[in-house]
């Protein structure tokens, strides 16, 4: 098999697939600078907060679909993790709730969140990356509302792993790279830096006793990774579903390690513009129904040819590969771990892709549990 025919074999699924690829870029503008905190906005928050309380309630949504639906707009990737919404639009849980959902398509999850708060997006979905907590600080720093709250948790991880760290089967078959260990002082790549790639990757390389900083971390797109672990350009990848898979069915990777999650992370988030929930909050906790409606059902069921057929609808990953690709599982609560969000603040500042001194007061901008 010839290097271009491994690229071109990656490249053949136009989906950039991510468990957090989600992180996107590494940009932490807000292009919008939201209102300053006031004893009007605070009681407008909690009315907003007691609207939404009532998402994991077992208070049922109204029993008759409104006949007006309000426009709400989110900021996605086309990617297999973001399920939920895709399945809530087709089977009208949006709609139940008086929501005519549009989807705003975005390659990257900085981008995603800037343009959520600026108010460009009602709400975004993507990772929690750096570019989350820089954002924040800023708005801290100047004694403004932070823009955007983090609602819910997408999806998390267990083994076999929807990002693998995988390098080339090549090299792996002749003994080069056959261990965790053997990647000291190589080169692995992710998708973006300050992302949750790169927390997984850290997760990925305790397994056999190292951490990131034993190795040069180079960021890439995850089409591109296949290539250059042909080619040597990299000798690990983090390499995403469903790019994993279509490179297992060419024996072009090995897999080190594919359990380096278990279930206790999701860093993937829905996170909504502040200033918009206040001043919907009916809207704000109807989404949030039917995300949460939709990926109890999306949980139960990966494999069923129905949600099959909207998956293909949304993310044009061709059923085979849904099949077969390892599986993202979704949250049923839309409780965020606060302990899990402080991990990843320590993690990025560890990596230098923080720009603030001490710890955030995370209640200014996550709605945890």
């Amino acid at each position: 098999m010839t290097k271009h025919a491994l690229a071109t074999a990656l490249v053949g699924v136009l989906v950039v697939v991510a468990f957090v690829g989600c992180g996107g870029d590494d940009s932490d503008a807000v292009t919008k600078a939201a209102p300053s905190v006031s004893a009007s906005a605070t009681t407008a928050a909690a009315t907003t907060a007691a609207a939404v309380a009532t998402t994991t309630s077992t208070a049922p949504p109204a029993k008759t679909r409104p006949t007006e639906l309000k426009p709400v707009t989110v900021g996605y990737s086309p990617i297999l993790i973001y399920a939920p919404i895709y399945l809530a639009i087709e089977k009208g849980y949006f709609a139940d709730e008086g929501i005519a959902l549009k989807l705003e398509r975005v390659s990257g999850g900085a981008d995603i969140l800037t343009q959520t708060a600026a108010g460009n997006f009602d709400v975004g979905a993507s990772g929690i990356s750096a570019a989350t907590f820089n954002a924040a600080s800023a708005a801290l720093k100047e004694k403004r509302e932070v823009p955007f709250e983090v609602v819910s948790p997408i999806h998390f991880e267990r083994a076999p792993n929807n990002t693998p760290l995988v390098v080339s089967k090549t090299r792996f078959a002749a003994g080069e790279i056959t261990r965790i260990a053997d990647l000291k002082g190589k080169k692995v790549a992710i998708n973006a830096l300050g992302s949750g790639t790169e927390y997984a990757l850290q997760r990925a390389l305790q397994a056999g006793g190292l951490t990131v900083k034993d190795v040069t971390i180079s960021a890439m797109s995850f089409n591109d990774m296949g290539a250059a672990l042909a080619n040597k350009g990299i000798d690990a990848a983090m390499l995403a579903e469903p790019q994993a898979t279509l490179a297992k069915d060419q024996n072009f990777v090995a897999v080190l390690n594919d359990t380096y999650q278990t279930g206790d992370a999701s860093s993937t988030a829905i996170y909504w513009n502040r200033d918009w929930a206040r001043k919907n909050p009916e809207l704000a906790a109807g989404f949030l129904r039917a995300f949460l409606k939709a990926g109890a059902e999306v949980e139960k069921s990966w494999n069923d040819p129905d949600l099959v057929t909207v998956l293909i609808k949304y993310t044009n990953v061709p059923a085979d590969v849904i099949k077969r690709a390892s599986r993202p599982h979704f949250d049923t609560t839309g409780k965020v771990s606060s302990t899990f969000v402080r991990d990843l603040e320590a993690f990025f500042r560890s990596q230098g892709e923080i720009t603030y001194e001490g710890d955030l007061d995370l209640s200014a901008f996550v709605r945890s549990k």
